[in-house]
């Protein structure tokens, strides 16, 4: 009788831990950007748009995946477009006071923003993905760039809200940091029309990254795939 009474109640925890709860977690990515003056004042007007179907990031898996989502707590269009007049403003442009009508306008669409669990009811692997499209404009020239970032993240136990929070500013955070020292847009943000400098990103290319997490709380480096 006891075997069983411990048995059931064993059972009961199992199903608990694969119960996820929903998380809101806030987007506050800060990427390195180095003191610069590429932009000679050059004025630029920056704008956010999010193209995703549905602001949740993704869900957190388990039984009840369908209402364990992950949500923001903090508007990431806002957060996004700070980070990026922050960035232009260090190296040398003029992003927060621009004159109307003279500045180029860079419009950047999220494309994808999502965190992926491994299928099952535990979850120890999770891959997050941040897409950010670059569009700047003038009104006789565009330029346009794709900034992807990819990382896969082997976990011992189900990420918390914490964990889960510095996962997807990180990834967010490394195409962020892509596109705010891409070569091609900062030169035509800065006035060329022709950007010639050899650009570090392709539309078709992704930069991805495993990292693996031990139980001892030690990270491995991020292997490039």
């Amino acid at each position: 009788m006891l075997a069983r009474t411990i048995t059931a109640m064993a059972s009961l925890a199992l199903l608990a831990g694969c119960a996820l709860s929903p998380q809101e977690i806030a987007m506050r990515p800060d990427p390195a950007v180095p003191a610069a003056n590429v932009g000679h004042n050059a004025p630029v007007r920056v704008d956010v748009v999010d193209e995703r179907a549905d602001e949740a990031f993704g869900t957190r898996g388990g039984v009840y995946k369908d209402t364990a989502l992950i949500h923001p707590a903090n508007d990431v269009n806002a957060a996004i477009r700070e980070i990026v007049r922050n960035g232009l403003q260090k190296q040398g442009f003029n992003a927060y006071n621009p004159p109307e009508g003279e500045a180029t306008r860079l419009t950047i669409s999220i494309e994808t923003l999502s965190y992926v669990p491994e299928s099952g009811s535990v979850v120890n692997q999770v891959t997050t993905r941040a897409i950010l499209q670059a569009v700047a404009q003038r009104p006789d020239a565009t330029h346009r760039a794709t900034f992807r970032s990819k990382v896969t993240h082997d976990t011992p136990f189900t990420p918390d809200a914490r964990r889960n929070e510095a996962m997807m500013n990180d990834v967010l955070e490394r195409s962020l940091k892509r596109l705010l020292a891409d070569p091609q847009l900062l030169a035509f943000l800065s006035g060329t029309d022709d950007p010639s400098a050899p650009s570090n990103t392709q539309p078709d290319q992704e930069e991805a990254n495993t990292q693996s997490e031990r139980q001892n709380g030690n990270e491995q480096p991020p292997e490039v795939l």
